[in-house]
């Protein structure tokens, strides 16, 4: 499972995250739908207020097929809040950051761990390398 995948699935997770992206911060949240099988953002600006609707909802519709990977959510969201699709891609990532997700990335590394034991016994010794016969 790549970087990519394993945000999708702390996404699919945890419900929806915040979207700390500059002017839209405050309210604006990302995650997925299982409904839909899709990636989502709902984007309001600092100055709206969030008991309203968004003010631009990114989700499949007649005209949008299923976002299923970052970079193709961040490329909508970056159109939509008039910044470049780096810093969307940045905001999306900002999850790596959080002390749960680093934590679950731990103890996922752990789990997947395997380790080799060798064992030297007294009058064996490695050939020299490169190994000549």
């Amino acid at each position: 499972m790549d970087e990519l995948e394993e945000i999708i699935a702390w996404a699919r997770a945890r419900g929806p995250l915040p979207l700390p992206l500059d002017g839209w911060d405050r309210a604006s949240i990302w995650g997925w739908n299982q409904a839909t099988g899709s990636l989502y953002a709902h984007l309001w600006r600092d100055t709206d207020d969030p008991a309203k609707p968004p003010t631009v909802r990114i989700e499949p519709d007649d005209y949008t097929p299923a976002i299923t990977l970052l970079p193709t959510l961040s490329q909508h969201i970056a159109m939509a809040a008039d910044c470049s699709p780096w810093e969307a891609l940045a905001a999306l990532f900002e999850v790596e950051g959080t002390q749960e997700y680093l934590e679950r990335k731990v103890d996922n590394a752990r789990a997947g761990d395997s380790s080799t034991v060798v064992t030297m016994t007294e009058g064996y010794s490695l050939p020299k390398w490169p190994y000549k016969p």
